[in-house]
């Protein structure tokens, strides 16, 4: 059976993992372990956007070659997921042989199906997001849509894609939620973007940047690193298998990778949206990709603030993971990058924007890790030890709305299913009252509430591993009899 396909953006070099980057990641783990635990398994894919004006800069600045400063950065990158226990299956890099291979073949085939052509133009161009812009999006001042800077003005020679040839099928696509974009104001926001008559053919080459691919047919040329990163997500799954493309056709590559492409699952920031709607489904069909194997949903997550401002460390207001994750690993032993992973998935509806504090990540984990999870595990394994009561050797039952919102990528909606399951048992607790059916003699209906008890925490240990792998684990041991206390108090 074909494997879930879930992929993240590829960052660029130019800085170091923030915790916008984590969230994206986390989002993808999570949806990845949740494949691989109840579906057919899964293909993660992460990676690093290694080409371009703005990584070469970087390079400069800090007195190294482009390639000796993506070598340092990229295994800065590789190293932090790695350390965050990320289950990605391949780490694809875009200075990757197999990558410059795939890239290569695809303009020389947009060429050949007359889909790129020659074209000298003079445009506005942002370095910081690494694409051309219009007037109409710049802001007060002139600045650029995502950037506090102004643009450049380009004058080159370079081959444009023919977007216009295709725009109206995209927007049929995604209309039709063929191509699915979530949440419903990004799907209406693309399709206001394939309105616009300026979101025309586009340079997909640049003449004067030297960080990049070449462009096989003219070498005066390389691409731009709006096609080039985007087909990461093709070359990632042909050097994971160590696959060969010289001499294949587009279908006979697609026949290599059938079992993990499609892409089901594409997370991605609203900053990249527009290549990731537009570009990315238009350059595929312009291969002769078939709408059937076309990526099937892209999530578009919100941004990050931190009390109610934009992170600034002039402001002091930045969240490092790294700091919060070595900060619970001292209370809790190995639990840091579960808690933060939790705190900011419950946090944020995926596609809203969010606000993150370090008082409120120690708020929600006193209120629901501590004194949700953590004390009513404690309470119901220490009353079944107490009187004597066997853990049932049951099937573990699963929750219909759990997996209808894991499966529709609401990950938000499922923590809080779990949350509200935990809290019922509490209530359960002191409703029922335990301690006086044992007091009681009621030996046989005690002992029904402490297993039903124990069975609801065996499947919440169970549904809580992709968002919380390692909690997931100390809960198992302490249903398995094994003295734990997961969750101490701050």
């Amino acid at each position: 059976m074909k494997k879930f396909f879930v992929t993240t953006p590829i960052y660029y070099l130019n800085g170091e993992p923030h915790l916008g980057h984590y969230y994206a990641n986390t989002i993808a783990d999570v949806m990845s372990r949740y494949h691989r635990q109840f579906g057919a398994g899964a293909f993660f894919l992460t990676g690093t956007d290694e080409h371009g004006q703005k990584v070469a800069e970087a390079a400069y600045k800090n007195n190294l070659s482009p390639q000796e400063y993506t070598d340092k950065m990229s295994n800065i990158w590789q190293t932090t997921w790695e350390d965050l226990g990320l289950s990605y299956d391949y780490f694809i890099r875009t200075t990757d042989p197999v990558h410059k291979s795939l890239c290569q073949f695809v303009i020389t085939k947009l060429l050949e199906n007359n889909d790129v052509y020659p074209h000298s133009y003079e445009s506005l161009y942002c370095v910081g997001a690494e694409t051309f812009v219009t007037q109409s999006e710049l802001r007060e001042g002139g600045l650029c849509p995502d950037h506090d800077e102004k643009p450049q003005i380009v004058l080159e020679n370079n081959y444009f894609f023919r977007l216009t040839k295709y725009k109206e099928r995209i927007s049929q696509l995604i209309d039709q939620d063929i191509i699915k974009v979530i949440p419903e104001s990004r799907k209406n926001e693309a399709l206001e973007l394939l309105k616009n008559p300026e979101v025309g053919d586009f340079s997909v080459t640049r003449e004067k940047v030297s960080w990049g691919i070449t462009v096989p047919f003219d070498t005066s040329q390389t691409l731009y690193v709006w096609i080039d990163a985007l087909f990461n997500y093709i070359s990632g799954v042909l050097a994971s298998q160590n696959i060969d493309i010289q001499d294949l056709s587009v279908d006979e590559i697609l026949a290599k990778i059938q079992d993990i492409w499609a892409p089901d699952l594409q997370v991605l920031g609203k900053d990249i949206m527009k290549f990731h709607t537009i570009f990315w489904p238009a350059f595929l069909l312009a291969l002769g990709v078939p709408e059937d194997k076309l990526p099937k949903t892209m999530l578009i997550t919100g941004f990050f603030l931190s009390g109610g401002r934009k992170m600034s460390k002039s402001i002091g207001n930045v969240i490092v993971p790294k700091d919060i994750i070595e900060e619970f690993d001292e209370i809790t032993g190995t639990l840091g990058n579960d808690i933060l992973r939790y705190v900011i998935l419950r946090e944020m509806r995926i596609g809203n924007d969010g606000d993150i504090t370090r008082d409120k990540i120690m708020g929600v984990y006193e209120s629901e890790l501590v004194n949700k999870f953590g004390n009513t595990f404690s309470r119901v394994v220490g009353m079944a030890k107490k009187y004597d009561i066997e853990n049932p050797d049951l099937e573990i039952k699963s929750s219909v709305d759990y997996h209808k919102a894991m499966r529709s990528y609401d990950i938000y909606e499922a923590i809080h299913i779990l949350l509200e399951k935990i809290s019922l048992i509490g209530q359960e607790i002191e409703t029922i009252k335990p301690w006086e059916l044992y007091k009681t003699g009621q030996a046989e209906e005690l002992g029904q509430n402490i297993q039903k008890w124990l069975q609801d925490l065996a499947w919440i240990t169970k549904a809580i591993q992709p968002i919380m792998p390692n909690a997931s684990e100390q809960m198992q041991k302490l249903l398995s009899g094994e003295n734990l206390h997961i969750f101490p108090r701050l």
